[in-house]
């Protein structure tokens, strides 16, 4: 009668492996060395297969892995506020943004090549992500009055951004600037969107002091990358 090496289970003559572990009849067992090898061979493995892979490939698999957490998050959220409401109410919310998100994750993975459109599509599902909590929020039209015009202003000026960056003949210190610009512009509109939702007047304060700030920043970056273009060395340029 033969015995299994690894689990000592009594196995009949014809049997080939152990009903229990699997081992093979006759065969030693691996030891936990042997395993702690095996397993670190298989994670180096592992990790070699998703370095291998192309960024369009590894966007793929984050956005499958996404797709999974998100949707296991939506399904336990609805069960458990269903559980203990006996109805839907706040879990709608993480299941929009849910929605929301795993699509801008989609248009960055699909739609990497082609930023513009990337961009629209991303602002329009955020757009409608608002538009729908107005709509579970009843009359408040808090999405309307001030997250809508703000991210639209914030994808806006991205967009300005990229344009410029596209139409530059010279990449530099000049796309600094422009950023820093564009921060500017953005506190601007948050100032005043937020002013419009709480007052109908517009009181600008912290905004004309960080816009302020960084317009001077600006303005040196753009005449550093002037002086560059012209030839001019920077240790030069400073003195130094």
């Amino acid at each position: 009668m033969n015995y299994c090496k690894n689990c000592e289970v009594e196995l009949d003559d014809d049997l080939i492996f152990c009903p229990l572990c699997g081992l093979r009849s006759g065969e030693e067992p691996v030891t936990v060395k042997n395993s702690e090898e095996i397993h670190n061979k298989l994670r180096d493995r592992t990790l070699n297969e998703i370095e291998s892979l192309s960024l369009t490939q590894k966007l793929k698999l984050f956005r499958k892995i996404s797709g999974i957490i998100l949707i296991s998050g939506i399904i336990i959220t609805l069960t458990i506020n269903f559980i203990i409401s006996h109805n839907i109410n706040w879990a709608k919310y993480n299941l929009i943004a849910s929605i929301v998100t795993f699509s801008n994750i989609s248009f960055v993975t699909f739609l990497r090549r082609k930023p513009f459109l990337m961009i629209i599509s991303s602002l329009m599902s955020l757009i409608l992500m608002f538009l729908i909590i107005d709509y579970f929020n009843g009359e408040s039209n808090w999405g309307i009055k001030l997250a809508i015009p703000i991210v639209t202003s914030f994808y806006v000026l991205t967009l300005v951004v990229l344009v410029l960056i596209r139409i530059s003949n010279q990449i530099g210190f000049n796309i600094l600037a422009i950023v820093f610009m564009a921060i500017a512009l953005l506190l601007l509109c948050i100032e005043t969107f937020v002013c419009l939702y709480s007052h109908p007047i517009i009181i600008l304060n912290w905004s004309m002091i960080a816009g302020a700030s960084l317009m001077p920043i600006a303005g040196l970056l753009f005449f550093i990358h002037y002086k560059l273009k012209k030839g001019i060395e920077l240790k030069r340029f400073f003195h130094i």
